[in-house]
């Protein structure tokens, strides 16, 4: 008798989900507070080569570079890139481009990989996607051969990837 009562109480608990959220199991899983997912940007690539966070790439001055990206999400997402002279951290004072992507009413970059091209020409940085500007930065520096790149995404949630990188600029005559 014992066993059968016991057995009972089990199956009761499983039916009924064990009782131990009080029914709130299905709004927690909905819950985006709840979610401890990031965004994680992944190949981040300068003219078509993996570049990991802190990396130096080196570029010459009036030819552009490519830059792409891998977003973790095929949802909308916001890439920005930001040139710091000075070592600062990303700002508005040194954003460059700001698009949004990831969806096909921005035609820009409407997929989970995007790419950005860009090109240092008199103390100036400026980015297009096709033949689109995209934006520009004039910055007052000598010293083109220690600045810092950097890339930001962002997805609907204002989960956000940060990674940055160090670029020189090499003159068109420099070996």
């Amino acid at each position: 008798m014992k066993h059968t009562l016991f057995i009972m109480c089990i199956f009761t608990l499983i039916a009924c989900g064990g009782g131990s959220d009080n029914g709130n199991e299905r709004s927690s899983v909905n819950d985006p507070s709840d979610n401890t997912e990031t965004f994680t940007m992944q190949n981040i690539r300068f003219d078509a080569i993996d570049y990991y966070e802190g990396e130096q790439i080196t570029v010459t001055k009036g030819t552009s570079f490519e830059v792409q990206w891998v977003s973790p999400i095929a949802e909308p997402y916001r890439i920005d890139l930001y040139l710091s002279t000075n070592g600062d951290a990303h700002s508005d004072r040194n954003k460059v481009v700001g698009i949004r992507c990831g969806s096909d009413t921005f035609s820009l970059c409407p997929n989970p990989t995007g790419e950005v091209q860009c090109t240092f020409e008199d103390n100036n940085l400026s980015c297009a996607i096709g033949s689109t500007p995209v934006g520009s930065k004039n910055f007052l520096t000598n010293d083109l051969s220690n600045l810092t790149f950097i890339v930001k995404g962002c997805d609907a949630l204002t989960n956000c990837d940060v990674k940055t990188f160090t670029i020189s600029v090499q003159n068109t005559n420099d070996e």
